[in-house]
């Protein structure tokens, strides 16, 4: 630079203009080259810088604080002289002063600054709907929420205990525990009257008793044990598909949380685009065909934050009103990590084997879980338990092959005619049924079949079960595989070439359209992020709803 000073005419003030827009951007290009030589490592709660940390000593480059065109007066003697060292300074002063005066307390440690009321062209400043948490698109900082508030398992626990769903399927079980009382009940007696008083002059009273046999209640009793043990396997089922949606509800509202985010960075990059827009149109840099664009792209992020917004309130009262609350309480839900490359990120507890995958355990072997489904399946228990509630009630059916005879006592009166004294004893009548050609041979019968039916029925389950287990599994492994490619590079990547872009146009490199389009690409980056998260999510649950109990992947 001072080669170049020694060499050209200070006097002319082209040459000075030439001079002045190499400092600017000198400065600008010294910045990544100091930070990548000062490692820094942010205080907790502080900003993180971008790709590179920017030491504290060190002001960055603004990316809107772009010089204003220096204008070429006149050749005047009077002036020449005069201005050719402050007309070397005055530039470098202006940016010196843009640069405090936009950088927010936040920007002066980290590219990324949070949301300011964006200043439109016609100078009316629009205060943006709602606080920013800069951390999807841009990722200026930590998401403060990280770590914190209800988890997953706390949800699940708390949708078990107190959501009027599993009331009602708990409440199920009352139902078929009611069958006890009526395999309890026995024969009833009768009360016998019997009165021919004009032939046989007789009169009988006395009461008749059916004789049950004692095996027949004994039976009757292990049958409904069967049937409730059954039933409650049946409403564990209920109860199990209710878990899964009730994690379905939390995962929507973790993928509703980061949509809005990276909408609100979308309509922050679009807001600070506008002001860049704007100043360059001042300057005569650009046309107002930027301006425009800039603005549309600004309200179209406005309206899709405001509808992302909508959709966090839609699915948190959904998971309320799936746990049993009121839909207007409030729920904390963690955020998700950022992923940007910036040191290593490490899951806690509510984030570990729940949101998303630990990489650092690898994937059992298939055939664990189809074990683990084999013997943990509540449809397969489902179909052991119908097994033995068959055999219950096919003893109960071969013992009412035998019949219940009926025995009648009491006191007879015989009027003895036709001319004899009344005679007055006691009588006794037994009556029972023969069992020739109805000796319960449908029930029994019927039961043979099922039988039958029920050993392919659990061959079956067990062929269905297994290629559920297989198809969950591998797709928890394809999302488990996509994740792990977004966090080691896309979202870093994808985060450093939206800045660069920006970058690119504050400086004049490119125009706003390709900036738009790259900020947008950006965001449909973090889109798919978050939907592959949903696929990880929905495979995880399918994966659990297949080996019939809880994991961790």
């Amino acid at each position: 630079m001072n080669n170049l000073m020694n060499v050209l005419p200070l006097g002319n003030p082209k040459y000075l203009a030439l001079i002045a827009f190499s400092l600017s951007l000198s400065v600008q290009l010294s910045v990544p080259k100091a930070a990548a030589q000062v490692k820094r490592q942010p205080a907790a709660g502080s900003v993180l810088a971008s790709a590179s940390s920017i030491p504290q000593n060190t002001t960055p480059a603004r990316s809107s604080a772009i010089p204003a065109p220096i204008n070429n007066p006149a050749p005047n003697s009077s002036q020449s002289n005069q201005s050719s060292s402050g007309s070397l300074q005055n530039p470098l002063s202006d940016l010196s002063r843009d640069l405090s005066k936009d950088i927010s307390p936040i920007d002066k440690n980290s590219d990324m600054p949070a949301l300011r009321p964006m200043q439109l062209p016609n100078g009316q400043t629009q205060v943006p709907d709602s606080p920013i948490v800069s951390g999807t698109v841009q990722f200026s900082e930590q998401p403060q929420g990280m770590g914190s508030g209800m988890t997953i398992l706390q949800s699940l626990d708390e949708a078990l205990v107190k959501s009027p769903r599993a009331a009602a399927i708990r409440s199920q079980l009352q139902i078929t525990t009611a069958a006890y009382a009526e395999a309890a009940a026995g024969p009833n007696p009768a009360f016998l009257f019997d009165r021919a008083p004009l032939g046989e002059q007789v009169r009988r009273i006395g009461p008749t008793f059916t004789i049950e046999g004692p095996w027949k209640l004994v039976f009757r009793l292990l049958a409904t044990k069967r049937l409730v043990e059954q039933t409650k396997t049946d409403l564990m089922t209920s109860i199990w598909a209710l878990r899964a949606d009730v994690r379905r509800a939390y995962t929507e509202v973790v993928v509703a949380q980061e949509t809005v985010e990276t909408l609100n960075s979308l309509y922050d990059l679009a807001s600070r685009l506008l002001e860049v827009s704007d100043k360059r149109f001042q300057a005569g840099d650009v046309p107002e065909l930027d301006v425009l664009k800039a603005r549309l792209a600004t309200s179209q992020s406005d309206v899709e934050r405001q509808v992302g917004m909508r959709r966090v309130i839609r699915a948190k009262q959904q998971l309320n009103v799936i746990m049993g609350r009121k839909p207007e309480d409030i729920v904390n839900i963690p955020r998700l990590p950022a992923f940007l490359g910036i040191g290593s990120t490490k899951l806690d507890k509510s984030q570990k084997a729940q949101l998303l995958p630990d990489f650092a355990v690898e994937p059992a072997p298939l055939a664990s879980y189809i074990q683990k489904a084999m013997d943990q399946r509540l449809e397969l228990k489902s179909v052991e338990q119908r097994i033995k509630l068959n055999k219950a009630q096919m003893r109960t059916a071969i013992s009412n092959v035998v019949p219940n005879p009926s025995v009648s006592f009491g006191n007879s009166v015989s009027g003895n005619a036709p001319s004899g004294p009344k005679v007055s004893s006691v009588f006794f009548t037994v009556m029972a049924e023969s069992p020739i050609t109805n000796w319960n041979q449908g029930e029994i019968y019927r039961l043979k079949a099922t039988a039958t039916q029920l050993k392919y029925e659990m061959g079956a389950q067990k062929n269905i079960i297994t290629a559920q287990v297989s198809s969950a599994y591998n797709n928890v492994l394809a999302a488990r595989q996509k994740l792990k490619v977004y966090q080691e590079h896309i979202l870093a990547d994808s985060y450093e070439v939206a800045r660069l872009a920006r970058r690119s146009y504050e400086v004049g490199q490119s125009d706003i359209t390709a900036t738009l389009q790259v900020q947008q690409a950006n965001v449909a980056v973090r889109s798919q992020y978050l939907d592959a998260v949903r696929a990880y999510q929905e495979a995880y649950t399918d994966l659990e709803q297949s080996c019939g109990r809880p994991l961790e992947i």
